[in-house]
């Protein structure tokens, strides 16, 4: 949610007053659509130029100057309730949140496993497509090893472009090479399968079009917020073929109750979100300061727990054995509902976010 109202704003208070009584918020009529730029954005606030009127918003939302917002006006009276449909930075397309969501409900990467062949994609491509989802699952299941997330991401397609853009600045680059390159990335492979036979793809568009909004929404956290989101994609060997989603949010600085810095240890986020077929959701949020770990394990059903708390004790040696100390780890019981929301929720609150004027 985006709290918005005409300048100047007062950092000390949220019952923000216009400049003086002759100021107002622009005038919006319901469903349409407008832009709106942002000026300014530091950790607590925007400023944004709506309708030619500069306004102070606060928000959840990771922005960034000179991106245009593209918002529709879901309510004009007495509070006007602006939706978000995307972001736009120079050079850059807007971010399609929605088209994350989808994509991720739907499950798209089981989709295409099961059906390019149905759809023109070539035998080998097909095969060499499920090969490399295949490869991606099985080293969650493996001893896990320093660079296993990094590898994850250069595999899953989030890193396509860097990878072509380093391969083409060499000297000399020939079919063989580009192959190779394409062979062992998602995005990479599914765009020159988009490629070759466009006109039915459907599915393969929409896949690459989420790993793009992905990449891009990644790029605007990052720089905002500091923070990085990966749908993971899971074959278990009994069939079950699910997203799991991961969320880092990367350095922050301890702060006390009155948010002044507590120190000067930072520390690191780690959430992880999995929905299994008997077992229900699981949700892991670890926190990391240096070589100290917290953790905690949410599950909706008893036997999820009891499962957890029964494996806590290797998982906490094998971390032990890395150098880590275990400061804290817990399980508990709670309600599916309070466990399956999207972790992409945490860098977009909302689906479909709002952005509120207040007066």
């Amino acid at each position: 949610m985006i709290e918005i109202s005409p300048l100047p704003f007062s950092a000390s208070s949220l019952a923000l007053q216009a400049e003086d009584s002759s100021s107002s918020f622009p005038e919006f009529i319901k469903n349409e659509v407008v832009q709106g730029k942002v000026l300014k954005t530091t950790s607590l606030e925007n400023v944004l130029l709506i309708k030619g009127r500069r306004v102070m918003a606060k928000s959840h939302l990771p922005l960034k100057e000179g991106a245009v917002l593209q918002l529709k006006v879901a309510e004009a009276h007495p509070v006007p309730i602006l939706k978000l449909l995307g972001a736009q930075t120079t050079g850059t397309d807007a971010v399609n949140v929605a088209m994350i969501f989808s994509a991720m409900k739907e499950n798209l990467w089981k989709l295409l496993v099961e059906n390019l062949k149905l759809h023109g994609v070539s035998k080998e491509d097909a095969l060499l497509f499920k090969e490399l989802l295949h490869d991606l699952s099985a080293r969650l299941f493996k001893k896990p090893t320093p660079d296993m997330l990094r590898t994850f991401i250069e595999e899953s397609g989030l890193g396509w472009e860097k990878k072509l853009k380093e391969l083409c600045i060499q000297k000399q680059v020939g079919a063989e090479d580009l192959n190779k390159l394409i062979g062992k990335d998602l995005k990479g492979l599914g765009s020159r399968m988009l490629f070759q036979n466009a006109e039915k793809q459907v599915l393969l568009n929409r896949f690459v079009s989420a790993l793009k909004n992905i990449q891009l929404l990644n790029h605007l956290s990052l720089e905002q917020d500091n923070k990085i989101f990966l749908p993971i994609p899971i074959q278990f060997p009994d069939g079950l073929f699910t997203i799991g989603q991961l969320l880092i949010h990367m350095q922050q600085q301890e702060k006390d109750k009155h948010g002044n810095k507590k120190g000067d240890r930072s520390f690191y986020r780690v959430s992880f979100l999995l929905e299994f077929s008997n077992l229900g959701p699981l949700r892991a949020d670890l926190t990391i300061r240096e070589k100290e770990i917290d953790g905690r394990f949410l599950l909706s059903k008893e036997e999820g727990k009891l499962l957890i708390e029964r494996n806590l004790p290797s998982l906490i040696s094998n971390l032990t054995a890395r150098g880590f100390c275990i400061n804290h780890m817990e399980c508990h019981l709670k309600k599916a509902e309070t466990i399956t929301p999207s972790l992409l929720k945490e860098i977009i609150p909302e689906e479909g976010c709002s952005v509120s004027l207040v007066a």
